[in-house]
C-alpha cells in the first residue's frame, strides 16, 4: 500500500524551518535555489546525518563515479560543518540484497539519512523507497521504477527520481554506428538486464534508429545482462555465424569492452564499429584510437553527487519536496555523447582530471 505523509516527526521538521528558507521555497525560480549554511539549525549540522548510495557492483567503472560522486558530496559536507557517515550499499546485482541493504540502512539511521539509489530493476524501486519512507529517511532514485509509480506516492522522502534520456542515447548511439557503415550492413545487438528500465529504452531508441535505416539488418541479438563475460562470449558465437558483421550495439560500456574483447581475439578490432554508454575510460579510449565508435557519458560524479545534495537539502528543512514543482522532481539529468570529434576534450576533462561541482546549487543537474 502506497504511504502518503508517512513520517510525521520530518514532516514537524520540515514544517519548523526558517523563514528564509520558505522564502526560497515560495519562488517561482527554483532554478536558482542554493543552499545556504546559515540556514541549517545549529540541531541538524550537529546531528550524523547517514549517507549512502545503493549500487550494483563497483567493478562497472561507471557505477564507481556515482560512489565517487557520494564522496565529493561529503567533501561539500565536511566544508560546512555537517556530521555525517558515508556507506556503501552493494547489491552485487541481487534484487533482495539490495532491498534488505536499504531496510537495514534507513532503520538504523532512525530518520537521519539520505541516500542515492540506482534499483536493479524497476520492480524493486518501492521497496527500497519505502524503507526509507518508513524510517523518516530520503531518497533520490535514478534510472529504473515502474511507470505508475511516481515521487508523489511517498510525499516527502521520495524526493527526485531522475534518468538521462536512454531512448535518445540509445538512437544516438545506433546512428553514430549507422553513419559509420555507411548506412548498410549486419549489426549484434546486446541488451542488458530483462526488466531493466534503462535497458529497455536504449533498445527502443534502436528500434527507432532502425526505422530510420533501412539497410541496417540485426543479424543476432539478446541479453549480455550488463557483462563484460557474457558479452563476450555471444560475440564471440555470432561471429562465427555472421564473419560479414560490420557493427556492435552495446546497451552499456561493460558489454561493448567484452565486445571488442571478442573482435580483438578474431582480428577485427578496429574493422566493427562498436557502441556503448556509460563513457567507461577503456570504451572512451578506445574511440580515441579508433577501436570504438561512440558512447554516452551519465555523468555518474554528478548523478551521485547531486542527488544526494536535493536529498539533502530535504533532510535540513530547506526545502519541502511535497512543494516543489513536479519537473523539479521527476527530471532528466545531462548526458554527452562521445565519438571521435569530442573525445580528446571529454578525455581531458574527465579522465585526466577530476570534474568539480558546487554541490550548493542543487538543481544544477537538471536537463533543461
Amino acid at each position: 500500500m502506497k504511504m502518503r505523509k508517512l513520517a510525521a516527526f520530518a514532516l514537524s521538521t520540515v514544517m519548523a524551518v526558517s523563514t528564509l528558507a520558505m522564502t526560497a521555497m515560495a519562488s517561482d525560480d527554483w532554478k536558482s535555489f542554493k543552499i545556504d549554511p546559515a540556514q541549517i539549525p545549529q540541531e541538524k549540522l550537529d546531528t550524523t546525518l547517514s549517507v549512502a548510495c545503493s549500487i550494483r557492483g563497483l567493478e562497472n567503472p561507471y557505477i564507481n563515479t556515482i560512489k565517487v560522486g557520494m564522496e565529493m558530496f561529503c567533501e561539500y559536507l565536511d566544508s560546512i560543518g555537517q556530521k555525517y557517515e558515508m556507506q556503501v550499499l552493494d547489491s552485487g546485482g541481487s534484487n533482495d540484497t539490495e532491498i534488505n541493504n536499504m531496510k537495514q540502512f534507513a532503520a538504523k539511521a532512525n530518520g537521519n539519512a539520505i541516500a542515492y539509489s540506482d534499483p536493479n530493476e524497476s520492480a524493486i524501486c518501492t521497496a527500497l523507497v519505502e524503507a526509507m519512507a518508513e524510517s523518516g529517511g530520503y531518497i533520490g532514485t535514478a534510472w529504473n521504477r515502474e511507470e505508475e509509480d511516481t515521487v508523489t506516492d511517498y510525499d516527502p522522502n521520495w524526493v527526485i527520481h531522475t534518468s538521462p534520456d536512454n531512448v535518445v542515447n540509445g538512437e544516438a548511439i545506433a546512428t553514430a554506428l549507422f553513419d559509420q557503415m555507411g548506412g548498410k550492413g549486419q549489426i549484434f545487438v546486446l541488451e542488458g538486464m530483462l526488466g531493466n528500465t534503462a535497458s529497455n529504452d536504449r533498445v527502443a531508441g534502436l528500434q527507432n534508429a532502425l526505422e530510420k535505416y533501412p539497410d541496417i539488418e540485426v543479424v543476432a541479438q539478446d541479453t549480455a545482462n550488463w557483462a563484460t563475460a557474457e558479452a563476450l562470449t555471444l560475440v564471440e558465437t555470432w561471429l562465427s555465424q555472421y564473419p560479414e558483421v560490420g557493427g556492435i550495439w552495446c546497451a552499456n560500456d561493460n558489454m561493448a569492452t567484452g565486445a571488442l574483447q571478442a573482435l580483438e581475439n578474431a582480428g577485427l578490432k578496429g574493422k566493427v564499429g562498436v557502441v556503448g554508454i556509460d563513457a567507461n575510460t577503456d570504451i572512451v579510449e578506445a574511440i580515441a584510437a579508433g577501436d570504438a565508435t561512440a558512447t554516452v557519458s551519465s555523468n555518474g560524479y554528478l548523478q551521485g553527487g547531486y542527488t544526494l545534495a536535493i536529498c539533502y537539502a530535504a533532510w535540513a528543512g530547506l526545502i519541502d519536496p511535497a512543494e516543489l514543482p513536479i519537473e523539479y522532481r521527476e527530471f532528466a539529468t545531462p548526458a554527452t555523447v562521445i565519438t571521435s570529434e569530442n573525445v580528446e576534450q571529454y578525455i581531458a576533462d574527465y579522465i585526466d582530471a577530476t570534474p568539480e561541482f558546487d554541490f550548493s546549487e542543487i538543481w544544477w543537474c537538471k536537463a533543461d
